[in-house]
């Protein structure tokens, strides 16, 4: 079911589903993705700002 995470990433980044739309046994995996994906965005948009 794994293979299962990064469609369900890609549903909730693009706002088509929110996390509490995605069957229980991935949800703690797909939020902290989300969290490192969102992280790494911001650690970017940080050194581009410097």
């Amino acid at each position: 079911m794994a293979y299962m995470i990064p469609i369900y990433l890609n549903l909730v980044l693009n706002g088509r589903k929110t996390i509490e739309e995605v069957p229980s046994a991935l949800r703690n995996q797909v939020r902290k993705k989300v969290e490192e994906l969102r992280l790494e965005q911001q650690v970017q948009s940080e050194e581009t700002e410097a």
